[in-house]
């Protein structure tokens, strides 16, 4: 039976603490491993130069670290044309961005490692439950093992999760204590999945303003094209602000022309 063990890493901590477990699992026991990264920012168009981080950059970095392969996979769609056309996604009822910017791209990847070869996939999630109250109802059955069998695109693959019960501050210890590269992104307190809105909160939108003022202005900008050319006609709301019926682009606008409490402390 040829195995592999995948190590899905987003370049958050979670990702790449499992994906370290996971490997020197993996090493021990003489399975192949490899570092998997879904690209999710091509979707998005977003200019470089406004970009205060690249997440791919990280990851080729905590690869080489690793000492493994890299793996890059790339969703085939155009976020903001399929925002015109369905709405911003929500995390309940309409998470159209999973399909389109991962499943079908889980899809492809399954099917490559069908013809590879590889009879026994396991790919590596750095999933913790306690993070939300939904993730311990989805993973309920994961957390008793760690491991959950699924099917992806008609082919049995196991789910590890490594950490799935783990605390935050067991996370940062293990960074310390394996001297786990540290991404610049870190420092942000967000990372770029969150730009797909299905439930991003609106402390993560705050952050952006604060930390990427230039990406929120162009987030601003392509939003006010969604309301323009929204094919309903209706106003679309990101899920974080619906109850207040306000778009994105007012949210940040108006974020931005707060005043900062250094402009009132003088010399």
């Amino acid at each position: 039976m040829k195995k592999v063990y995948d190590l899905f890493v987003s370049g958050g901590k979670d990702s790449v603490v499992a994906a370290t477990i996971a490997y020197e699992e993996a090493r021990q026991k003489g399975i192949p491993a490899r570092v998997v990264f879904i690209n999710e920012l091509p979707a998005f168009k977003i200019p470089e130069d406004i970009l205060p981080f690249n997440p791919l950059e990280y990851v080729r970095k905590f690869s080489e670290w690793l000492g493994v392969d890299l793996v890059v996979l790339e969703p085939k769609v155009d976020y903001w044309e399929n925002v015109k056309r369905r709405g911003y996604p929500h995390v309940i009822g309409n998470r159209w961005c999973f399909d389109a910017m991962k499943r079908e791209v889980l899809r492809e990847f399954v099917l490559r490692e069908v013809r590879e070869g590889y009879t026994k996939r396991t790919w590596i999630l750095g999933i913790r439950v306690n993070e939300s109250t939904l993730r311990k109802k989805l993973w309920v059955e994961a957390v008793k093992s760690n491991r959950l069998p699924t099917l992806i695109g008609g082919y049995r693959v196991e789910y590890y999760l490594p950490i799935a019960t783990w605390t935050e501050q067991q996370v940062d210890r293990f960074i310390e204590e394996r001297g786990i590269p540290r991404n610049e992104a870190w420092k942000f307190g967000w990372s770029m999945e969150c730009l797909c809105m299905a439930g991003t909160p609106l402390r993560d939108i705050d952050r952006i303003i604060a930390y990427a003022p230039k990406l929120a202005m162009w987030l601003a900008q392509k939003d006010r094209e969604v309301q323009t050319e929204k094919r309903d006609g209706r106003p679309a709301y990101i899920l974080a602000l619906l109850p207040k019926k306000m778009t994105l682009h007012e949210y940040i606008e108006r974020k931005l022309r707060q005043p900062k409490l250094t402009e009132y402390m003088g010399p």
